[in-house]
This record gives C-alpha cells, structure tokens and sequence, in this order.
C-alpha cells in the first residue's frame, strides 16, 4: 500500500507537470487561426504572453521526471531492466524536451526582429539544425517509451487491464495532432501543446485504473 501511495503521487507530479508545462506552451504557442508550422508560429506569436509562457513551461517540465520514476515503481516487479529502461527514455525525453522548450521565446523573439532582413534565413536555419531537430529526437524516444510501455503493460503483475496498452504515448500524441484535420476548432488549442496533453491523458488514464492494482513492494 505505501508503494502505491508513493506511485499514486508521483503520477499525480505528472500531471501537474503537464497542466503547468501545458499553460506556458499555450502562451508560448497559441495563435487564433491554428499553428502555421512548428517554427513560423513563432513569428506571430505575441512575445510578451511567450516570455511569462517561457517561465511557466521551464518550471513545469522537469517534474515529468517524477512521473516516469513513478512508473519505474510501478513495473518493477513486472520487469525491472525494462521499468529502468522506461525511466532512463523518459528521462532522455523530457530533458531533450526541456532544452527545446527553453529555446522558443529566444527563437520568437530572434525571428521576429529580424524579419525583412538578410539575417533572417540564416536565423531560420540556425534553429532548424540546433534545436528544431530536437523535437524529432523527443519524439522517437516517445515512440521508444511507448513500445516498452505496451510491453509492460502487456506483461504487469500488478492488476492493470491489457487494454491499457492502447494509450500509449505515440497513439495518443497522434491522436491530439491528428484534431487539426478532424476537430480544427478544439485541435488549434491542443495540438500546440500536444505533448503535455498527450501525458495528461496518459497519466489520468493510469491513475484512474488503480482500484484495481496490486504494487509489489519488494
């Protein structure tokens, strides 16, 4: 019971983490008429609501690490080396994550004072290749966090239903994008902070299902 007290309130972090992550992406992404594209977004976004969104997602994004620790617990008697994979990729992630979340404000900022300049394709180009590339990294290891977690779902010794394994991170992170095609109106406020909402969903649904968990506390 201590064990999953302790798992219970780590995944409660995350949640926070995403809400708080979440709010200062808003901020540091949202545009009324949806997002143009991942980096010229960030030419229209108004800098002084981007520079207090900066400062939220910088405070909210590391207490995803508690989170994914929380999960480490969880699956431990299922399959330590995995679980520990699993909190070293979820770690990876949200410290990539972390970086690239640091660098928004600054690229707006760069980008839209150089606008109508010579220095401005070079600016573009810049953040492309040093931190734009960033997000492909977050997400093959979202993809990598997923297929461990499947498998450990799949897999649990401690009560979790198998259905579970549908939620994965990456389906889910498809899922929230995929709402600027089908649902536009709700999709432009959540696709721009696809990741946080991708895990709020993902720690709820976790969290909601344990009634029915038993922890080891080996």
């Amino acid at each position: 019971m201590e064990n999953q007290t302790l798992v219970k309130s780590l995944l409660c972090i995350g949640l926070l983490a995403s809400i708080i992550t979440g709010l200062g992406e808003y901020l540091l992404h949202f545009l009324p008429g949806g997002p143009a594209g991942e980096i010229s977004m960030l030419n229209d976004v108004p800098l002084d609501r981007a520079s207090k969104g900066h400062f939220l997602a910088l405070i909210g994004a590391p207490l995803y690490l508690a989170a994914y620790y929380g999960l480490k617990e969880l699956f431990l008697s299922t399959n330590k080396p995995m679980a520990n994979l699993l909190y070293i990729l979820g770690t990876l992630a949200f410290f990539i994550g972390g970086i690239w979340i640091s660098s928004r404000y600054f690229a707006a900022e760069v980008l839209q004072r150089s606008q109508g300049t010579e220095d401005y394709s070079f600016f573009l180009q810049s953040y492309e290749e040093h931190y734009q590339v960033l997000v492909w990294a977050l997400r093959i290891l979202v993809a990598g966090i997923s297929i461990l977690y499947v498998i450990l779902i799949l897999k649990n010794k401690v009560g979790l239903g198998k259905w579970l394994a549908v939620f994965n991170p990456i389906v889910l992170l498809v899922l929230v994008i995929s709402t600027l095609v089908w649902l536009k109106p709700v999709g432009i406020h959540i696709a721009p902070i696809a990741m946080n909402v991708t895990h709020f969903i993902f720690f709820t649904i976790i969290l909601i299902s344990f009634n029915k968990i038993t922890i080891s506390t080996k």
